[in-house]
């Protein structure tokens, strides 16, 4: 789940990063173009964009800051009914600081952080009743240290090891006994 939040996210971006951006979304904006890594009004233009795109990629709205050419910002993708799914910060085209990832219903399903487009430290999951499904940390983009999952009711029942993404250890906690890795 959470590899697949990552990856829906990269894929909207990089469909993004087609020659054509995106369609707009209102007689204001029109589609950007990308050209040598940087975003221009049009085909034609010499000058990199600068300004609040706003766009359609798929089935979603897409919200982001551009400066000279370059995404710097808020970045934000709408459900197809105007609920946002994701939010967070670009810098240099990467994604940096808290990350907010939602269902089409509004809840919140995921929390975290990137550092230069790579997951960071803690990372929340989240049932649709607001209760923690998973936190733990990453490091470096992989998972480290302890990371506990809970069942639907808010109780722990797995607390897993890791160490550079790799599996240590893992403890069934209901019955308080080591699974098999």
């Amino acid at each position: 789940m959470k590899n697949l939040l990552i990856l829906l996210f990269a894929a909207i971006v990089f469909y993004g990063c087609d020659t054509k951006i995106a369609k707009p979304i209102d007689g204001k904006t029109t589609p950007l173009v990308l050209r040598d890594g940087l975003l221009y009004p049009d085909s034609t233009s010499q000058v990199p964009f600068t300004g609040r795109n706003k766009s359609r990629a798929l089935e979603q709205f897409v919200e982001y800051d551009v400066v000279n050419g370059i995404k710097e910002g808020d970045f934000i993708i709408y459900f197809p009914n105007q609920h946002v799914e994701m939010i967070g910060k670009m810098s240099n085209n990467l994604n940096v600081g808290e990350w907010k990832y939602y269902r089409p219903d509004g809840s919140l399903e995921t929390v975290g952080n990137y550092v230069n487009d790579i997951p960071s430290g803690n990372w929340t999951w989240y049932y649709p009743n607001g209760k923690i499904v998973e936190e733990g940390v990453y490091k470096d983009g992989k998972r480290d240290g302890k990371w506990i999952s809970y069942d639907s009711t808010g109780a722990q029942s797995i607390i897993r090891t890791y160490k550079e993404d790799k599996l240590i250890d893992s403890i069934l906690v209901a019955e308080n006994k080591k699974s098999s890795k």
